[in-house]
């Protein structure tokens, strides 16, 4: 990430506006002062790809800005998916700069993007927004504007229309949500085109945007196009569909807030009586969950997938422990929590003692590695401890880490060597916790992988008196939520 501190003000313009200008300009006066509420001193990042919205967006914020007396700060997202994508984020800084506001360059992972479970449109997106709100809450920005306009609008509201979203989906974008704010949401491209025009700016062309293999280029390009041709009012009534599916959408959270009595607690977690939960109807359960996602601060809705995993752990009475996409968790027994992804960790190894302790600072948690008498538990798969029938001393190699590329073990009654990678994958450890699996590695192989799986030389046999025992003792950091039935849930995974 290339840094850039938000200055005091851009300079002052003394040229009156053009037509098309002065349009973008009342229009964001209004919303920043009216329904953001906006003031003097306030931090302001825009969102800015280089291309005309977001020209047209930052063009009239850097104009506004000396006589309304907010900073202002530019951020672009740099994807790395194309070769072009450098070359973009070097003239979007010049073109910033030409206006007097400083750029910040967030660089993201192309691999991340790529190998997105929803697609690289989503992928994209999501890590976008991740990194400029990451950028915007390091700056102190009250909010990151964007540049989408009724157009982006009325494309929203028919893509979700054509995957079969609900009344959340079809409401679309809203002018504000969380610290996202998008002010020219009600007005046509054409008029931010005109505004961008009329200066004799020269926005940043990205090919991307025409590439047809996109579901959103697809239906820009291709398909509004010819429906519009019959029916010239078309994007605006799509634009309306999304108003009147937001009013239904209010009406039925204020309804439903009423029925589950939410509590927003000083974690951030969100908690729910279970009972209250269950007693909704079926079809309730969508806008319940998506309810608790908003309150929570989480960017995307449960999935489909969680909506019917909650439904049936609900249903079987025990204790519930749901993922709900994108790290968010529901779980717990009569009160449930909803609780936010966990940072990620980076590469972490420790040495263990033999006997001994190790802490694993990234994780909250201690290794403890000791001999002791075998026990029944031992032939369950725990998830927080489990016996091994190692030859170990006091000049053996041993060591906790996470997972490498290439990591390979033979689990317990498999026939041959598997990969890593593909036994978490099916023992259903969703990926965001797979970075936070603590290993535990003697002479340089996995010996024990908790909660899913211990090598098979170590297996203890027939007639053992004695073991070693391997134990994650305290509390993880971040909380305890997890699903003590699920496997590798009952430490921060």
């Amino acid at each position: 990430m290339t840094s850039a501190a938000i200055p005091r003000r851009p300079a002052a313009y003394s040229a009156a506006p053009a037509p098309a200008l002065q349009l973008l300009l009342e229009t964001l006066d209004d919303a920043l002062r009216r329904v953001l509420g906006v003031s003097a001193g306030d931090r302001l990042l825009v969102a800015f790809s280089g291309g005309p919205d977001s020209t047209a967006l930052l063009l009239a914020a850097s104009r506004l800005a000396p006589s309304s007396g907010f900073e202002l700060g530019a951020a672009h997202a740099d994807h790395g998916l194309d070769p072009g994508a450098a070359r973009r984020a070097a003239r979007a800084a010049r073109l910033a700069a030409g206006l007097g506001v400083p750029l910040t360059v967030v660089r993201l992972d192309p691999a991340s993007i790529r190998g997105h479970r929803r697609g690289l449109e989503a992928g994209a997106r999501e890590a976008r927004y991740r990194g400029l709100l990451a950028l915007a809450s390091s700056l102190g920005a009250r909010y990151l504007l964007t540049g989408h306009h009724a157009g982006d609008q009325a494309e929203t509201v028919a893509l979700r229309l054509l995957f079969g979203s609900g009344l959340s989906g079809l409401g679309a974008m809203a002018t504000r949500r969380g610290a996202i704010a998008r002010p020219f949401l009600a007005l046509p491209q054409s008029r931010l085109r005109a505004a961008v025009a009329e200066s004799g700016l020269e926005p940043v062309d990205d090919p991307t945007n025409r590439d047809p293999s996109r579901p959103r280029n697809r239906l820009r390009h291709h398909l509004l196009p010819r429906l519009a041709a019959g029916e010239p009012q078309l994007l605006e009534r799509l634009a309306g569909v999304a108003a009147a599916a937001r009013r239904a959408d209010r009406a039925l959270a204020r309804r439903l807030h009423l029925a589950l009595q939410p509590r927003c607690e000083d974690d951030g977690a969100v908690a729910v009586e279970r009972a209250a939960l269950s007693a909704l109807p079926p079809s309730l359960l969508p806008p319940a969950l998506a309810l608790l996602g908003r309150l929570a601060g989480s960017p995307h809705a449960p999935t489909a997938a969680a909506r019917r995993e909650l439904e049936r752990q609900l249903a079987g009475g025990g204790r519930v422990g749901c993922d709900c996409g994108g790290g968010w968790r529901l779980a717990g027994d009569s009160i449930l929590r909803l609780t936010a992804p966990r940072a990620p960790v980076g590469h972490f190894s420790y040495t263990v003692p033999v006997p001994g302790r190790v802490a694993i600072e990234p994780l909250g948690l201690r290794l403890h590695l000791h001999r002791g008498p075998v026990a029944p538990w031992m032939l369950r798969c725990e998830p927080r401890r489990a016996g091994l029938a190692a030859a170990l001393d006091a000049g053996s190699r041993v060591v906790v880490r996470n997972r490498r590329p290439g990591d390979r073990l033979r689990p317990l009654g498999s026939p041959g060597q598997r990969r890593l990678k593909d036994l978490l994958i099916d023992r259903r450890i969703p990926r965001h916790r797979r970075d936070r699996l603590p290993l535990l590695v003697i002479d340089g192989e996995i010996a024990w992988v908790p909660g899913v799986a211990i090598a098979h030389h170590l297996r203890l046999r027939s007639g053992a008196t004695t073991a070693w025992i391997v134990e994650l003792e305290g509390t993880p950091a971040g909380g305890g939520d997890e699903d003590r039935r699920s496997p590798a849930a009952s430490f921060p995974v």
